[in-house]
Order: C-alpha cells, then sequence, then structure tokens
C-alpha cells in the first residue's frame, strides 16, 4: 500500500511540473543586455520577429561608452547585420555568423522553478516567473525566465561563441510590432 501511495505522490508531482510555454513570437519591449566578458552593458529599446529570424537594438544608454550609441539591426536570414551610429549618422555592416538564438522556452529545457518578483507582503505586488534552463543544440547552455501568465520573456542567458554568456533583460514587453519599418535598415545602411 506504502508502495501504491509513494508512486501515486510521484505522478502527481511529475505531473504538477508546467509545461513550457510559448514565449510571444513578435513583440517589442526595453533590454538591458549585459555581456560580462566584454565589460559590455547597453539599456535599449528592442523589436523581435521569431517568424523572420531578426532582431534590432537601438541603445538608448551604453552602460560602458556614453559617447556613442548604436541602433543594431540583425537580419538572420539574409546574414547579415547593419551598425548605425546614431551620433555620426554612419552605417557599417558585415556578414552574420551566429545562429539566430529565439526567445523561447528550448526544446527539452527543465523546469527549476516557480519564483515571485516583487513583494509578497503587498496586494497584487508581485508576478508568478517561470525559471528553466537547458542546453541549445548549437551553442550550449541556456537560462530563461518568462511569466507564468502569457509567457512574457523576463530574462534569457545563452552562450555565444564570440562572446560567452551573453545575459538579457526584458521589461516594458509589448505584443506585436509598433512600427513596420522597424526592420529596415537606415539610408546609410542600404547605400553599402
Amino acid at each position: 500500500m506504502k508502495t501504491v501511495l509513494i508512486l501515486l505522490c510521484l505522478a502527481v508531482a511529475a505531473y504538477a511540473q508546467p509545461a513550457p510555454c510559448e514565449a510571444p513570437p513578435v513583440f517589442e519591449a526595453r533590454v538591458i543586455e549585459v555581456v560580462p566578458s566584454r565589460r559590455f552593458e547597453r539599456i535599449g529599446k528592442f523589436s523581435y520577429d521569431k517568424h523572420n529570424e531578426r532582431f534590432r537594438i537601438i541603445e538608448e544608454l551604453d552602460g560602458s561608452n556614453f559617447t556613442e550609441r548604436y541602433d543594431e539591426l540583425f537580419l538572420h536570414q539574409e546574414k547579415i547585420f547593419y551598425r548605425y551610429n546614431l551620433r555620426t549618422r554612419t552605417c557599417t555592416k558585415e556578414a552574420l555568423t551566429e545562429p539566430f538564438q529565439p526567445i523561447e522556452v528550448v526544446t527539452g529545457a527543465k523546469f527549476m522553478s516557480e519564483i515571485y518578483i516583487g513583494s509578497s507582503s503587498v496586494p497584487n505586488g508581485n508576478v508568478a516567473v517561470d525559471l528553466y534552463s537547458g542546453e541549445r543544440t548549437v551553442e550550449g547552455p541556456y537560462l530563461g525566465s518568462f511569466t507564468t501568465l502569457q509567457c512574457f520573456p523576463v530574462t534569457s542567458a545563452h552562450y555565444s561563441q564570440r562572446y560567452g554568456f551573453v545575459h538579457y533583460n526584458y521589461y516594458d514587453v509589448t505584443l506585436g510590432i509598433s512600427d513596420p519599418n522597424v526592420f529596415i535598415p537606415h539610408d546609410a545602411c542600404l547605400a553599402l
């Protein structure tokens, strides 16, 4: 009888693990990006399109360089990266060699825990977040946290062969893209 009860408890515990959620495929947010190996950090406006494998970061503040700000456009399907200097209004174009890293709970990721961000002592003063860890097939280790409701990204960290660990914090997430031209390069970039 005890064996049956233990097996039943284990089955319930296994069943209670939340299924990985599906993050929004197209969204905008504010982002804080940190790359410790480069001593690099920045805050910017972030636009993301999983379907077309592209994203854009328009820097609002670069914590490692206060004189230059950039507008960076990553077009993974075209394998092109544009970097537009907002001060000098010049652009560089490079081949994009790193694979696209979707913002999602990766296949096979392990649910680690549900946590609450904020305060539990204030009514409605927190948000539930699910933590996941796993491996990306190309790049390696991955960590991610997503809101329990709606699956909005909160943080993501992955290993990049070029930079080591890259960490993102997302906030002010909104569904969709407000400007349909956000993924079109600046004129100075198109001339390259």
